[in-house]
């Protein structure tokens, strides 16, 4: 599909560029941290899709009394090439006992794993480049079936903010223009944004998801919502107006009993 081979591309050239401005924590970090510690567990299972930068893999080595097998899935075989020269530096502060790196699209890898395999299942601002509804459904049903009972799913995703709406104020034009000569098929939450790299444009794709769309894509394969807010990315604070955020917040639960 021409949507992820340009975010692939884009990513690849963009690496080290990219890796270097995430370096900083950001809350959702903090937040994804917080509800690990919380189930007190020795050793636990972490899938981890579209990651990016390895922002949450250094953060997991303040966990030092948990054994941690990390699985990271991205379509960048130069994200992962940063991801992996890290891992020496967190082998030394913890105990991180398994990293598996796979340069795959993770709809592809989930379909050869077996039920009940991980613990925690993270996308941190990955989920909004799914580029179609039936891919996101077919998503959520395998985050479902691959978690152990009673453990989470946690998502953020770039929410329509205030913000992002000035910023990107012509493509989100543009997409309502797609969505009128389409006949309503076109997704207005659709947007392309620019980015330019060795002076060529690439245009990576956003999919705005409200809380409202992300409770019901979730609650149609029987997760319990834990939390279902806007977060500020500078601040641990949640908001419940999107105006001034900056992400979406996602945790769920499959439980035994829903």
């Amino acid at each position: 599909m021409k949507i992820k081979e340009d975010l692939k591309l884009f990513y690849d050239r963009e690496a080290t560029k990219y890796a270097s401005t995430r370096n900083k924590h950001r809350s959702d970090a903090d937040i994804i941290l917080n509800q690990i510690r919380n189930y007190w567990k020795k050793t636990i299972s972490i899938l981890e899709f579209w990651c990016g930068a390895w922002r949450l893999l250094d953060k997991l080595s303040d966990l030092k009394w948990i054994k941690i097998n990390y699985i990271w899935i991205d379509i960048s075989k130069e994200l992962l090439k940063i991801a992996k020269n890290n891992t020496k530096i967190l082998s030394s502060k913890n105990q991180l006992n398994s990293f598996t790196f796979k340069h795959e699209d993770i709809t592809e890898y989930i379909k050869l794993n077996k039920q009940e395999s991980f613990d925690f299942i993270i996308g941190t601002a990955s989920f909004q480049h799914i580029p179609t509804l039936k891919e996101r459904f077919f998503l959520i049903k395998n985050f479902y079936r691959l978690l152990k009972y009673e453990w989470q799913l946690i998502m953020t995703n770039r929410a329509p903010s205030q913000r992002f709406l000035l910023k990107y104020k012509k493509q989100i034009l543009q997409s309502l223009y797609k969505f009128i000569l389409s006949f309503g098929k076109h997704n207005i939450r659709d947007i392309q944004v620019p980015r330019k790299s060795n002076k060529q444009i690439f245009y990576r794709y956003y999919h705005l998801f409200s809380l409202k769309e992300l409770e019901s894509i979730t609650k149609a394969w029987w997760f319990i919502i834990n939390k279902l807010t806007y977060l500020n990315k500078d601040s641990k604070e949640l908001w419940n107006k999107r105006k001034h955020a900056s992400n979406s917040l996602l945790i769920a639960t499959k439980k035994i009993f829903n």
